[in-house]
């Protein structure tokens, strides 16, 4: 059983009085990979089991889906056992550390040369290909190993690449385990630097993007409990959350022309949170409605509500790093 917001970290209550609003929250990352990995592994049962009961026309891509968040289960699993087993260290994340102390403000993308200095990405791919990736076709797994086998800089093109937003130019069945191997690194240098780097505490967004990182957002949470009605963006790659007041645009911070979309009722778990001024949306995940939902698992199932709203002109302004844009 999942339990509920455990990847969020419990307010002090050693503090007296009404606790301020944090602009950052970090999250347990060991507990967010177990609840991510067990939420796809859920949605695929699920999956399977509307099969059984659908029209033999629908099984073969229910079933084709089921599989895919199955492997997305696997790939999550092993990005746990990389940060149980061989946990990053402040000396390899401060690279990242001086990046962040170059600015400011919301940080720019890593520069190729840095990700090409940085090894410990390069070796969680390399594991996550030889642990997730035996769960594909010989035919990627080759594909996969051969890119691993690369040099830095040529994996480092790769990674630079996908990070500018540059998709096209990455193959598309290494994208996700790049990602995956990128985002268990910056999450964990985040985390570790944010013990000394109080800054780090009080960054602001710009323009939707994580003020960590630099990444975009994957989707907004409405959190429970002591932060009962606060909603917070989630960053795709360092996975930090960022307050964001609600019924305010993640991207233009306009006010007077927001909208939520759902195809089941005004009280759904799952909404889409649309700006009319810039015509961007994210998705809101009510876990003040469904303790379970996870922001990347429940996000890939409900892609129909994207499509609806891209049929009406709302253009998506997160990133889900299991389904990269076309």
């Amino acid at each position: 059983m999942i339990k509920d917001h455990s990847d969020v970290p419990a307010l002090d209550k050693r503090i007296p009085g009404v606790p301020a609003i944090e602009p950052i929250i970090f999250p347990k990352l060991e507990t967010l990979y177990a609840r991510r990995s067990a939420r796809l592994e859920a949605l695929a049962f699920q999956l399977v089991k509307e099969a059984a009961q659908d029209e033999p026309s629908s099984v073969p891509a229910e079933e084709m889906n089921a599989g895919y968040f199955s492997f997305l289960a696997g790939l999550v699993a092993a990005q746990g056992r990389i940060l149980a087993e061989s946990p990053l260290s402040l000396a390899e994340a401060e690279p990242v550390g001086a990046m962040l102390r170059g600015k400011n403000t919301s940080p720019d993308i890593p520069t190729q040369e840095l990700l090409e200095k940085s090894l410990f990405w390069q070796k969680a791919f390399v594991a996550l290909v030889a642990d997730a990736g035996a769960q594909l076709p010989t035919e990627t797994q080759a594909a996969l190993h051969a890119l691993a086998a690369e040099k830095p800089d040529l994996l480092a093109a790769q990674a630079y690449a996908l990070l500018s937003g540059q998709y096209d130019q990455v193959d598309a069945g290494a994208a996700v385990f790049l990602w995956a191997a990128l985002s268990v690194f910056w999450a964990q240098a985040i985390a570790l630097l944010s013990r000394t780097e109080k800054t780090l505490h009080h960054r602001r967004s710009e323009g939707g993007a994580c003020p960590c990182c630099g990444a975009p957002p994957s989707g907004a949470l409405v959190l429970t409990g002591d932060r009962e009605g606060l909603r917070y963006l989630q960053c795709s790659l360092c996975e930090t959350r960022w307050h964001k007041v609600r019924a305010t645009c993640s991207v233009c911070d306009a006010t007077d022309h927001i909208d939520y979309w759902s195809f089941e009722s005004t009280d759904a778990p799952i909404q889409a949170e649309t700006c009319g001024d810039c015509k961007s949306y994210v998705k809101l995940f009510r876990l003040d409605r469904d303790h379970a939902l996870e922001v990347l698992a429940d996000d890939l199932a409900t892609v129909a509500l994207d499509a609806a709203l891209e049929d009406q002109g709302f253009i998506r302004a997160a990133l889900n790093p299991f389904s990269f844009p076309a």
